[in-house]
């Protein structure tokens, strides 16, 4: 009789911690509204292969207050722990608006909220340098309300690091 207790309760405490892990996992799932977000990723260089007239174009843009606006430079390449990210928020964006970049699920870089009309060129690495070479990496975008401080929206930007 004693063992089937002890069985029982070790069925049962496996039980519960599988379904608290289940449902921990499942909170914690990286959850993104991207329907109300817009961006321009910029390319291999680190200014986008537009006309000087088509930046004038895109900076006089008009943007619904659902849309977030943004930029971000995806092949960063940093010398030690300081680099370059371009990370910038239009001029006719509506949102603040913040950037955590991670490599193997570490976040290396997080800024702070910049408003429309700023951005961030160089930066330097959270902790330690990455290891030379090149590393995949994740960029979440977080888009905050101006007035509220809510947040409305983030969305995920895969990048490519080089680190010398």
């Amino acid at each position: 009789m004693k063992k089937n207790k002890i069985i029982i309760s070790v069925l049962l405490l496996f039980g519960l911690s599988v379904g608290g892990f289940l449902y921990l996992k499942a909170k914690s799932e990286y959850k993104s509204n991207v329907s109300n977000l817009s961006g321009y990723v910029l390319g291999t260089g680190v200014a986008p292969d537009l006309t000087p007239e088509e930046i004038k174009a895109l900076m006089q843009k008009e943007v619904d207050k659902s849309k977030v606006a943004f930029s971000i430079y995806t092949e960063p390449t940093f010398v030690g722990k300081r680099g370059t990210i371009m990370f910038a928020n239009p001029r006719y964006s509506a949102h603040n608006i913040e950037l955590e970049v991670r490599v193997d699920n570490k976040v290396i870089i997080r800024t702070q909220k910049i408003s429309p009309d700023q951005y961030i060129e160089d930066i330097e690495l959270m902790g330690k340098a990455l290891k030379k070479g090149t590393h995949n990496g994740v960029a979440s975008v977080k888009a905050y309300d101006q007035k509220t401080d809510e947040l409305v929206g983030e969305v995920a930007v895969d990048m490519i690091i080089t680190s010398k």
